[in-house]
């Protein structure tokens, strides 16, 4: 099968690999579209051992016995869950704590930019007949994780939501503040093509320097992964308000105190990935035509055009890349 190889220094090799091999209790996903991550960066500048690509829609081929019919299209969730310890028992399989891996990160689980993947059985989220394939990966980062992290922050009818980096997250937090009725939807960016992405995802787009400007916000989802943004966010968020640090930041970052981050409460959460128990619901707003899915996707390209794909996504000109098998 055809195969990416990251080799590192922003260099993606194809090659013909050898099909999965299905161990116990897994089975073999055509890959129809794979969705160029943020966190694909680390990978793609110092190389991978294993084949990446964790956003992951496409056909079941190969049941292995268990109990996924052949032809079940789905998305392949990223992490490999227990199914049995506290929180899996509660729907919470996001925080597992006997989490085997990731799917894409950890031996032996290849990731999607290949024609074939290998994925447990739990790990299969079927789609609704009405759901594309390409909505299909949305339904994992881009909804799935930022629709988590709005969840963790309880946004209501009533509240005023700021969403600081819009990138694909960002986007994907905005597109659920709207879908969940949010009275107001703020969002920032330092690149004007993102700005105006996020307008079109009906948020008021704002520079960085006019975010200082706004009073009142009860949410503030930053998706930029900068000790900057977040600290802009702590600054600005309204008393009793949510800051949710969803972007990745991997470095120590300085908390900065002063009045505006010492003399109020507010909480300060921090949000990773979705669980499994959000899925149907999320799901449910594709279907019910709830989101404008081909606002988050600008382009669709082919595995063999994988290295320009990359170019183009961290150029900060796209909105959701998808890798097409």
């Amino acid at each position: 099968m055809k195969a990416a190889r990251f080799q590192g220094n922003e260099r993606i090799e194809l090659y013909d690999a050898a099909c999965p091999a299905l161990g116990r209790d897994e089975v073999l996903l055509k890959v129809a579209y794979c969705g160029l991550c943020g966190s694909d960066m680390k990978p793609y500048r110092d190389g991978h051992a294993l084949i990446p690509g964790h956003e992951v829609s496409g056909t079941v081929v190969d049941g292995n016995g268990t109990s996924i019919p052949v032809g079940t299209r789905a998305a392949a969730y990223l992490s490999v869950f227990c199914g049995r310890c506290e929180f899996c028992i509660r729907g919470l399989t996001n925080n597992c704590v006997h989490r085997e891996g990731l799917l894409g990160w950890s031996d032996p689980w290849n990731g999607g930019y290949a024609e074939y993947m290998a994925v447990p059985a739990r790990d299969v989220l079927p789609l609704h007949d009405s759901v594309s394939l390409q909505a299909g990966v949305l339904l994992l980062d881009t909804i799935g994780t930022s629709w988590h992290a709005l969840r963790l922050a309880d946004v209501q009818a009533t509240s005023k939501v700021l969403v600081i980096g819009c990138g694909p997250l960002g986007l994907g937090a905005i597109s659920g503040a709207v879908a969940f009725g949010a009275a107001e939807v703020f969002a920032s960016d330092l690149v004007s093509f993102r700005r105006e992405a996020a307008r079109d995802l009906g948020a008021v787009s704002l520079t960085p320097e006019e975010v200082s400007c706004l009073e009142g916000i009860d949410v503030i989802i930053e998706a930029a992964g900068t000790p900057a943004t977040l600290m802009q966010a702590v600054r600005i968020v309204a008393p009793q308000g949510r800051v949710v640090m969803l972007g990745e930041i991997w470095k120590p970052w300085t908390f900065e105190p002063d009045a505006d981050t010492m003399l109020k409460d507010y909480s300060l959460i921090r949000s990773w990935y979705f669980p499994i128990s959000e899925f149907a619901e999320n799901q449910q707003y594709l279907i019910d035509q709830k989101v404008d899915v081909d606002k988050l996707i600008s382009h669709t390209m082919q595995l063999d055009d994988l290295q320009e794909a990359f170019r183009l996504f961290f150029s900060g000109q796209s909105r959701k890349v998808l890798a097409a098998s």
